[in-house]
């Protein structure tokens, strides 16, 4: 027999076992099903039962056009419910938009559903990360929390201080005489110098010094690759970006720098030196409080980038977001300037800043409408059931096998006028005057994996915002761009936030 026809029966042979399993397995499951006594849940359309590489086509070419929040919002449409299958590269996907069902996998049934396997046990994240605090599941996810949270408590977001010289420095770039200026790129910097300042004690200050802003533009490919390699699961293997893995490299070394300088420093504690800042005050930064705890370097960097991969521009596009919102609403922004006023000139501290309620209120709606994270994604690893979506009437409980990938939509459920109302597409901060939305609104996650950051994310924006507020008497558009998103791990603003700023 020639290689030609070994070569036809060993391809027959394993689309044939492809076929096998993927029927083993449809068997098995609505078996499983029907024992949990779950109804069927509706199916996207497709033609290809075995890959689904219909509907990864239509994924992967509205993120190509950069329009995949539309993408989502018609495919959830186009099934009339909130809750749906589909086949992702022969993996079953569940998705939701239903908050019960958000509520469930984040708190009574987080048990059934874990991170690690479709983040690390497939080797998505691994070239540039490990298990760290946002990849990993059981013990290891309770360690890594128990060494970043109490960084996160009070003292890590209540002294305000930390940010005055860094808005002094945004604020210089922004210009005086109501020319226009893009947003976006400056606070993109803004969060590079506020974030090395937070982790390591020392700023990169590339607000001043622009050539030092590197390191974001190589989280920006980094992000964008993780995005791309946590979409093709089962084929990673397709994933040959070469610019990647370098900008992965690079964004390493650049931790490795900082890992070795505290390492340093740390044996020098022991021989009788503290280690300072420049200015003499004692270090207490986010990395020097995690290295007492972690010897090994590349444990330490997992611990740093697991902090960093999912803060990494959270609070630049919740900022560049909502000056978007506020350009185009006048109206809010003569309000919230009236209450930044009003507040006067005593000494701003944290609980001067969460006492302005409209101020509040506005970095809510900005959230709401644009979420700085789309989705929470868990694999399921048990038969288990959801709370609800299935059925005709979409309120019996769903079922979730092993394997199955579940997304809950936050973007969708922050906009379902189900739940917000008939205005639910305008940015409305007095809505949050009544509004207690619970597990209909969950920007940052929810239960014991919800963002430990939340508190001085919002902070860091409401900051900024009350800043420009007390400078600037109005806000106005300067493109007539609608809303558009890049995705990278979150969405970012494909046009910018081009806009003036009117002097008092």
């Amino acid at each position: 027999m020639h290689s030609g026809s070994i070569l036809i029966i060993f391809t027959l042979s394993a689309i044939l076992y492809w076929i096998a399993a993927a029927t083993l397995n449809y068997v098995r499951y609505e078996k499983t099903r029907a024992e949990f006594g779950c109804p069927p849940l509706k199916a996207y359309p497709g033609w290809d039962k075995i890959l689904g590489l219909d509907y990864v086509y239509a994924m992967l070419k509205a993120l190509k056009e950069d329009r995949f929040l539309q993408f989502q919002t018609d495919t959830y449409s186009a099934r009339g419910s909130k809750v749906w299958r589909a086949n992702f590269l022969g993996n079953r996907m569940v998705y939701s938009s239903e908050p019960e069902n958000m509520k469930a996998l984040s708190t009574s049934q987080k048990d059934a559903f874990a991170v690690e396997p479709i983040r690390v046990a497939n080797g998505a994240i691994t070239p540039f990360t490990g298990r760290g605090v946002s990849s990993s599941d059981g013990e290891k996810w309770q360690h890594s929390r128990d060494l970043v949270k109490p960084y996160f408590e009070r003292a890590g977001f209540a002294n305000l201080n930390r940010l005055r010289e860094h808005v002094d420095r945004l604020m210089s770039q922004i210009p005086s005489d109501s020319s226009t200026v893009d947003m976006q790129p400056l606070f993109q910097r803004w969060f590079l110098d506020t974030s090395t300042d937070f982790l390591f004690g020392e700023t990169v200050n590339s607000l001043d010094h622009p050539e030092r802003g590197w390191p974001q533009k190589d989280m920006v490919k980094v992000m964008a690759g993780l995005r791309l390699r946590l979409q093709l699961s089962s084929f990673l293997f397709l994933h040959r970006d070469k610019e990647w893995f370098a900008a992965c490299k690079r964004i390493q070394g650049f931790l490795s720098h900082y890992i070795e300088q505290a390492y340093r420093q740390l044996e020098e504690e022991k021989k009788g030196i503290p280690a300072t800042y420049k200015n003499g005050e004692p270090r207490d930064d986010f990395l020097w409080t995690v290295a007492r705890h972690v010897p090994d370097p590349i444990e330490l960097r997992t611990q740093l980038t697991g902090v960093w991969i999912p803060s990494n521009e959270t609070t630049s596009i919740l900022m560049s977001n909502t000056i978007y919102a506020l350009a185009r609403n006048p109206r809010v922004v003569q309000k919230l300037r009236e209450a930044v006023l009003e507040y006067g000139d005593k000494p701003l501290t944290f609980e001067g800043l969460r006492s302005i309620n409209y101020l509040r209120w506005t970095v809510n709606e900005s959230h709401r409408l644009y979420p700085v994270s789309l989705q929470t994604v868990r694999a399921c690893i048990k038969d288990t059931t959801l709370p609800t979506g299935g059925g005709e009437d979409g309120k019996a409980p769903i079922f979730c096998a092993k394997g199955d990938i579940v997304h809950c939509n936050r973007y969708l459920m922050h906009r379902d006028p189900e739940l917000w109302g008939s205005d639910t597409e305008q940015f409305l901060p007095e809505r949050w005057e009544k509004a207690r939305p619970m597990w209909s609104f969950v920007p940052f996650g929810g239960g014991p994996r919800i963002c430990p950051a939340h508190v001085m994310v919002d902070t860091e924006c409401s900051y900024a915002i009350f800043r420009l507020l007390q400078r600037f008497k109005a806000i106005e558009p300067r493109d007539d761009e609608p809303y558009a998103a890049v995705m990278r791990v979150g969405p970012s603003s494909k046009y910018g936030c081009k806009v003036a700023f009117i002097p008092a």
